[in-house]
Parts: C-alpha cells; sequence; structure tokens
C-alpha cells in the first residue's frame, strides 16, 4: 500500500513542479513519497530476511 502511496506522490510532484511549473510546497510531496518508499522498501527487505532466516 505505501508503494502506492509513495509512487502517487512522486507522480502528483512531477505534475505539479514540471508539467504546471507550480513552486511552493511541491517538494514536501516529493520527500514524503520519497520517504513512503524507503519504509517500505525497508520493511520490505525486513521481511524477506527474517522470512529466509526462519527456515535455516
Amino acid at each position: 500500500m505505501l508503494w502506492i502511496i509513495g509512487g502517487a506522490l512522486i507522480a502528483l510532484w512531477f505534475v505539479l513542479k514540471v508539467l504546471l511549473n507550480k513552486g511552493g510546497f511541491s517538494h514536501i510531496l516529493l520527500l514524503v513519497g520519497i520517504s513512503l518508499l524507503i519504509i517500505q522498501f525497508a520493511a520490505h527487505r525486513r521481511a524477506n530476511y527474517q522470512k529466509n532466516s526462519s527456515r535455516r
């Protein structure tokens, strides 16, 4: 779910910043989107590591 939200925030930032040329608080969308993707990536790796280590 965080993958979708993070991707949507980055896409929204792209639309606001690049296509519509709006400034201001649009960079907050980029930071939040990237933060969500990093959190989800770390959680995914941790879950895979724990799943693989329990098989041994």
